[in-house]
Order: structure tokens, then sequence, then C-alpha cells
């Protein structure tokens, strides 16, 4: 028998991962143009509550600053938003295509420390904060605009298709190297073998 914890939940806590799975569902949806717009805002409002990120040239925690300043924007210009001044200011990032862009954006959105933002991002803005780092095996809109611009193969190495096709193969689904909203539920019972004879 599967155990449901989210009755252990407050019902504010249910109400707030509820309204996290629905959004992260339409963003799903969305064409690129509209899902980079979304993502650009994200990280535009999480900066600009928080005076540690108000700018690209304060000293701060490298991987937050250029997941926030550098990565997402560029995925968001990739999907044709405009970038702010300052936005996705490194080259190497900017140039960088296929597996190697896969492959460097995994490694800033899995090194990200999420525990330091949430203990600075103001009460406001941590909606925003738990969409846009949420878990790529939970939905990550930073790995769902990635996964646009470089679709993962079956064979891709980078860091979070390989975790979503473990994740995916766990919960009783075919491996999967991209996020999509049906693993978020229990797959369809298999019909019971038929008896040897």
């Amino acid at each position: 028998m599967k155990l449901d914890f989210s009755r252990l939940l407050s019902p504010e806590q249910q109400a707030r991962l509820e309204r996290k799975a629905a959004t992260l569902e339409r963003m799903h949806a969305l064409p690129d143009r509209w899902l980079g717009r979304e993502l650009a805002q994200l990280a535009r409002r999480i900066r600009g509550s928080v005076p540690e990120l108000a700018s690209p040239a304060l000293d701060t925690d490298g991987y937050t600053k250029h997941l926030l300043w550098d990565v997402v924007p560029e995925l968001a210009r990739r999907l044709g938003e405009p970038l702010e001044h300052n936005e996705s200011k490194d080259i190497w990032l900017r140039t960088a295509e296929g597996e190697e862009l896969r492959r460097d954006v995994a490694n800033c959105l899995l090194n990200t420390s999420t525990i330091w933002l949430m203990r600075i991002v103001p009460e406001e803005r941590r909606d925003d904060l738990a969409v846009l780092m949420n878990e790529a095996a939970n939905g990550s809109p930073v790995a769902l605009a990635l996964d646009r611009l470089v679709p993962p193969g079956h064979d891709s190495t980078d860091r979070l298709a390989a975790s979503l096709r473990e994740v995916s193969r766990a919960r009783g689904h075919e491996a999967m190297p991209a996020w999509h909203p049906g693993l978020q539920v229990d797959p369809p019972a298999l019909e019971a073998a038929s008896p040897r004879i």
C-alpha cells in the first residue's frame, strides 16, 4: 500500500504544493516564447527582492548569481525573451551549444544553493523561488527550457537527463530523459501477465 505523505502537511502547505504543481503544469504547456518570458520574470523578481543579488557585480554565491543573471536569462533569450541590462554576459554560455550547453546548465542548476536562497529570499517571493528551483525530477522550468532548446536523447550524459531516466524508472515509468507532468502520477497498472501453462 502506498503511503500518502501529503496528509501530514498543513492545509496551507498542501495548497502551496498544489499551486506549484499547477504552475509547473501550465509552464510545461506554454509555447517557447511565453515560457522564456515566465522564466526570465521568475529570475528578475527573485533578484530584485534580495539586495545581495540585485547586481551581477556583487560578491555572493557564484552558482546562484550565475544561474539568476546568466543561465536563466540566456535560456529565456534563446526562447525569444529580450534581455535586460547586464543579463547573460557570460560569453562561454552564450556560445555553448548541444551537449555542452546541457552540461553547463545542469551543473549550475544542481550546484546552486537552494537552502541559502530560502534563507535570503523574502516570504513574498518564496513561491517564485520554489517554482524556479524545483527539482528536475518534479518539474524544473530551467530544465524544461533546456530540454526545449537541446532535447535530451536517451544517451544524453548530462546530470539532468541521467537523473530523470533513473527517477522515471524508479517511479514505474519508461526511462525518460526529460520531465513531463505525467511523471508526477503513478503509471497505469500493468495488466496481469497470463499464467504460464
